[in-house]
């Protein structure tokens, strides 16, 4: 999907770009092409910043994404993601330094306990969370403890819960798993925690129903039934992400 039809469907969103098996040149083709023409209510978000060297650096924060991960799930240059062991490099750092300097969150979600502790000593900035669920409903590698969800809004971060259905539950996820991690991120981190991660483009792996924006959506339906104010479910479904996204491109633009 091209961003201009994606931004036709939503009202802000964040279009990250994977590195996967990508040489930084064409990572650096992708992120410029978005850059250079791209609906005003899309964003750009970094996937797995392992090309990320001091001399990049200036180039890399020019792109200004709103966040910036380190790893994927394995081990990089940088740091260690949650199936590895790995802890946060000099590189690893200097990249923090960097994004953190520029005002660019750290996207937490693939990362380690040990990684994610070692981004908390040196991050001048702040930490999100932009497609994850949380442990304490299933027990998955990827998912939030209780304690990195505290830290991360703590540090006027934001918890995108995503659809990947084997970080929602065991066996085949449903659209009221969603609603069940939703939920649980609003009342014991507050209201204010949490946004749609969705990952439509990063996975295959959702719930039957939930494949599309309009689907998204009705789980609206939910809260409702739930007793959820109309402000509130707004909120979650709406205002947190975009009042984060204008946040954070008013601090980078203050630097200017």
């Amino acid at each position: 999907m091209t961003a201009d039809r994606l931004g036709e469907q939503i009202s802000s969103g964040v279009c990250a770009v994977f590195r996967g098996d990508r040489e930084f040149s064409e990572v650096a083709a992708l992120a410029e092409r978005f850059c250079a023409a791209h609906p005003s209510n899309l964003y750009l978000g970094l996937e797995d910043t392992g090309y990320f060297r001091e001399e990049r650096a200036e180039r890399i924060c020019g792109w200004r994404p709103v966040y910036a991960s380190l790893t994927w799930n394995g081990e990089n240059a940088l740091a260690g993601g949650c199936l590895s062991d790995a802890r946060l490099t000099e590189r690893g750092r200097a990249a923090v330094r960097a994004f953190g300097s520029s005002k660019i969150y750290i996207d937490v979600s693939h990362l380690n306990e040990a990684s994610f502790c070692d981004v908390l000593d040196c991050s001048p900035f702040g930490v999100v969370a932009s497609h994850s669920c949380f442990y304490a409903l299933k027990k998955h590698p990827r998912n939030l403890y209780d304690w990195q969800a505290r830290e991360i809004v703590a540090r006027g971060g934001l918890i995108g819960v995503t659809f990947v259905g084997a970080f929602l539950t065991s066996g085949k996820a449903r659209p009221d798993d969603v609603f069940r991690h939703l939920e649980y991120g609003a009342e014991k981190f507050g209201i204010g925690s949490v946004c749609i991660g969705t990952d439509f483009f990063g996975t295959n792996d959702l719930p039957q129903t939930l494949r599309t924006y309009a689907e998204a959506d009705a789980l609206r339906n939910y809260f409702v039934r739930a007793g959820y104010s109309a402000d509130d479910i707004e909120k979650i479904f709406k205002r947190n992400l975009q009042d984060f996204l204008q946040k954070t491109r008013k601090i980078q633009n203050d630097l200017r």
